[in-house]
């Protein structure tokens, strides 16, 4: 197919040709060649923008030797469909522990997490679920508890085992160098040094440190408080989603042993189910789902129907 036939070979030869055929009676002047070059350029574009978009796409000038080529296939990129993250599916814990292990690829042990999503207005603070309980099997982390106290407070920590023990020498410490000071998981303090705290109360709240009546970490008892967070102690609070996360162990535990901790955490979530108040969720609207994942695992499994019958004492929440 040639292109002189076409309004594209008229629109290319005025361009290029620097010499032009003026009709009789116009002088030949650069005024003139200007005007009458740009009438005939918008006759010829008003007849090029009457072409089809398909003649266009069909089309394609190869430089200046009037060759027209069919135009080059364009690029379709098709986004892969992306699995889902979590199996839809219910299935029990030891059938969901399985899966992880045959997907397992690190080169450690994983944790194993448990989310919990509740029925509950996190924005109401009536609403509020936080806790904490005691894992028959413990986490198989190993956690570095510090201890904020003086005196024999202070050596009832050092023989329960706590990692770090100081008083107000430790207040000023991190008061100065700030978290780059914070070598530690957990926080406990006696109830002498609760009001120096005051002054790092910012700093170990962005980190959820701050030592707290309500979960035990505020305590004249320090020793006992040392040994139950190195022996399974597990704090959790519901964030602005309603969901409720923590480790249940490792993947290297039996299958039993995991089951107890998951079924222990689920018994202490719905301890703290709200009662008596306006929208407070029932019984069976309080957990919406329960999902278990590990560390580097790709998928999460739903076991929120097993979960729920195989809690001891149903109805007693």
């Amino acid at each position: 197919m040639r292109l002189n036939s076409t309004p594209m070979h008229s629109l290319i030869k005025c361009l290029t040709v620097t010499t032009q055929t003026f009709p009789a009676g116009m002088d030949c002047t650069i005024l003139a060649s200007r005007r009458f070059m740009h009438s005939h350029i918008n006759r010829i574009a008003r007849q090029f923008s009457n072409l089809s978009s398909q003649n266009l796409d069909n089309m394609v000038t190869m430089g200046q030797s009037g060759v027209v080529a069919p135009a080059t296939p364009r690029r379709v990129i098709q986004l892969a469909t992306v699995p889902s993250t979590i199996l839809q599916n219910e299935i029990t814990i030891s059938e969901a522990l399985q899966h992880m292990r045959d997907n397992a690829t690190a080169k450690f042990h994983e944790s194993i997490d448990v989310a919990v999503s509740l029925g509950v207005d996190p924005k109401r603070s009536d609403m509020a679920i936080r806790g904490v309980t005691k894992l028959p099997h413990q986490t198989g982390k190993m956690i570095r508890v510090c201890v904020f106290a003086e005196g024999i407070a202070a050596d009832e920590a050092h023989a329960a085992g706590a990692h770090i023990v100081g008083g107000e020498s430790l207040v000023a410490d991190i008061k100065l160098n700030g978290s780059s000071s914070i070598n530690f998981d957990k926080a406990i303090a006696h109830d002498k040094m609760l009001p120096k705290l005051g002054e790092i109360a910012k700093i170990l709240g962005r980190r959820g440190m701050m030592p707290n009546r309500k979960v035990g970490t505020v305590t004249s008892n320090v020793g006992n408080a040392v040994k139950d967070m190195q022996s399974g102690r597990v704090e959790f609070r519901a964030e602005k989603n309603a969901i409720v996360q923590a480790c249940i162990g490792k993947m290297h535990f039996t299958d039993a042993a995991l089951e107890e901790n998951v079924l222990s955490f689920l018994v202490a979530v719905m301890s703290l189910r709200p009662r008596g108040l306006k929208g407070a969720p029932s019984e069976s609207n309080f957990v919406k789902d329960i999902v278990l994942s590990s560390t580097m695992g790709e998928r999460s499994y739903r076991v929120r129907k097993y979960a729920m019958h195989a809690l001891p004492r149903p109805g007693n929440y």
